[in-house]
């Protein structure tokens, strides 16, 4: 970046620089407040506590709120959107230890000044009308980061102190930025060490060692400009695409690989087009360069072929750079003999006999389930209501349970969701194609109120064994809840299904093998496929148990002795129903790799729906349209249109 913006960028982003020059001191250039009614009439920064323990913050500058967990959950400048804890794991701002870190005890020192403290880690928040002074203390006896989600809104970055821009996501170490919106309005944020991503599609800001003892000083800077100048990483794109039907490879066959640069900009560029393939199994990478001249205002094409041998996945990440910089990337996943790929896990001696064992506790005694009216939120033809039931060692589990208005026995589907998911909502798509639905949150939170953790990671609890391993508890609270499905007057206890998503969908198949009851699995990018794979080559939440190894590698081998009684791969054998899976090609949390070497195992009638362009969404709206059609076949019912 720094060659780039010093020499062939450097007039555009002086401009960019100057046009946002004046909102340097504070609110704006012309010193008015941002847009939006919420700090009408405020002189100064004010903080009130709400109703729901969160704090909301009013300038004439800007508008922050931090959450009941002492986190900055918000900040906007006018109606931009400076910060997002919209994502899975992501709390704003906040310290990150094994993942995001709540501080529970929040005070309003006055109408200025807000501390968070857990005990270990505290939080004073000073807010001015200009600014706002963030100071951290560290407490505990290891280094800790401190990290800031930005909001896409965000679409450029800029070092105030060389005049350097770049598209948001960027990877340099700026600790001092700002970050700019399509409207000009801006944050402006120092004391940290970089700036870091894609990540999960974000640009993160990051405090990068706050020592034991030390003291974290931030300040945010807000303010409004003119709208900047596109730059020449946001005019020119990159793509990547297999040219093999649903980007797969019989043997003998190269991946072939078609790079396309977009340059939608108004001079010729000339650079050299890179790529990477590396394959998801082994350490094998391989590296392809050509020189490329990309005309303005027109799209160019290299091609390139890798040929390998390994029945595996391989990722592709294509790049171009101009003056020895990278300006943009694309990425693509190919698969190759797929049908060939079986992952080496396999089961302990005494595999049998442990789920044996859960099942028998699973069943003793039979659930009932205790419902309670939502009608407002009930759609035509459906009853919602609140679950709920006793799961394995007494706990309470809670759900939604919808059910078709219309009279007679249904199809019954329980309906499982992703890993740590926000508090599920009804699945009511499912209801009015006709099934009863139990929908429940695996952990036991309740579903029809704020919870008092929105998101939680669990992963590593209990991890020690497999009798004390979290998993172990999920899987014997599902088991109950397809009791207690099948137990209701309203379901054809002959017609179960289950769909899940993500964490969902890994449990589904392990369920579909330890139920005969159950007589069809829908599962999209399904996880807890081939853990040992994931823990090397995945990402979160494979990633904490990984780094836990890292910490603990004396333990390394009960870990994957816990995980291997868990593991989907392990019951795919067992499987007997029909079986719809759905894998991205660039999923990065359930490996297509993985996904693929559970399918094959498969014991019954199966089909898996390639999606060479999805991530960990596992197809969206088209396969979840396509995935009630299989489902309708599966159980026999006539569909709703």
């Amino acid at each position: 970046m720094r060659s780039l913006a010093g020499k062939t960028l450097r007039p555009l982003l002086l401009c960019v620089v100057a046009a946002l020059a004046g909102g340097q001191g504070g609110a704006s250039g012309a010193g008015a407040a941002p847009g939006g009614s919420s700090s009408s009439g405020v002189r100064s920064a004010e903080a009130r506590r709400q109703p729901d323990g969160t704090v909301l913050v009013v300038s004439p500058s800007y508008q922050a709120v931090i959450g009941s967990d002492g986190n900055l959950h918000s900040f906007r400048v006018g109606d931009a959107e400076l910060i997002d804890d919209r994502i899975d794991i992501s709390l704003g701002a906040f310290l990150f230890t094994d993942g995001p870190r709540r501080l529970q005890t929040v005070t309003v020192v006055d109408p200025r000044v807000v501390e968070a403290t857990d005990g270990v880690y505290s939080i004073q928040y000073v807010f001015s009308r200009r600014d706002v002074r963030i100071s951290i203390h560290n407490e505990a006896p290891r280094p800790v980061p401190y990290l800031m989600v930005v909001s896409p809104e965000a679409r450029i970055v800029s070092n105030p102190e060389t005049g350097e821009a770049a598209a948001v996501p960027a990877n340099e170490l700026w600790g001092h930025v700002r970050f700019i919106t399509q409207s000009g309005a801006y944050l402006e944020v120092s004391g940290g060490s970089r700036i870091w991503g894609p990540w999960l599609g974000r640009q993160v800001w990051e405090v990068g060692r706050i020592g034991p003892g030390e003291v974290a000083r931030i300040r945010l800077l807000p303010g409004v400009g003119e709208p900047p100048a596109p730059t020449l990483e946001q005019l020119v794109g990159v793509s990547v695409n297999a040219a093999a039907p649903d980007a797969l490879v019989g043997e003998g066959e190269p991946i072939e690989l078609q790079v396309t640069v977009d340059n939608r900009s108004d001079r010729d560029i000339s650079g050299l087009v890179s790529m990477e393939v590396a394959a998801t199994r082994a350490e094998q990478v391989m590296y392809f360069s050509a020189d490329v001249a990309a005309p303005a205002k027109q799209i160019s094409a290299t091609t390139f072929r890798a040929r390998v041998n390994a029945a595996d996945f391989y990722r592709a990440r294509a790049s171009i750079s101009v003056l020895g910089k990278e300006i943009a990337t694309g990425k693509a996943g190919a698969g190759y003999r797929v049908e060939d790929i079986i992952p080496s896990i396999r089961r302990r001696a005494d595999f049998a006999f442990f789920w044996e064992q859960l099942v028998t506790e699973a069943h003793q005694p039979a659930p009932e389930l205790s419902v309670t009216a939502a009608p407002s939120r009930s759609p035509p033809g459906v009853a919602t209501q609140l679950a709920r039931y006793t799961g394995v060692g007494g706990k309470t589990i809670h759900g939604w349970y919808l059910r078709p208005t219309a009279g007679g026995r249904h199809p019954g589907v329980l309906y499982l969701s992703g890993y740590g998911a926000r508090p599920i909502t009804p699945p009511a798509g499912l209801a009015t194609q006709g099934y009863v639905v139990l929908a429940i949150d695996v952990r036991g939170n309740p579903v029809g109120r704020p919870r008092p953790r929105a998101f939680e990671d669990y992963s590593l609890i209990g991890i020690e064994s497999p009798e004390t391993y979290v998993y172990r508890e999920i899987v014997g609270h599902c088991l109950r809840a397809i009791q207690a499905l099948r137990g209701q007057a309203e379901v054809d206890e002959g017609r179960i299904a289950i769909v899940g998503v993500s964490e969902g969908g890994g449990l589904a198949l392990i369920l579909a093998a330890l139920c005969p009851e159950v007589k069809a699995v829908v599962a999209a990018s399904p996880m807890l496929c081939d853990l040992p794979l994931s823990l090397r080559a995945a990402g979160w939440p494979y990633t904490q148990i990984a780094q836990h190894i890292e910490r603990r590698p004396d333990q390394a081998s009960q870990v994957l002795r816990t995980l291997s009684y868990f593991d989907a791969v392990n019951f795919a054998s067992e499987v007997k129903c029909p079986v719809l899976l759905s894998v991205g090609f660039l999923d990065q949390v359930s490996l297509p790799s993985g996904v693929y070497g559970a399918y094959n195992l498969l014991g019954g009638s199966k089909e898996i729906r390639a999606l060479p362009k999805a991530g960990h969404e596992g197809g969206g709206e088209d396969f979840w349209a396509y995935s009630l059609s299989w489902l309708a076949k599966a159980l026999d019912v006539e569909r709703t249109q």
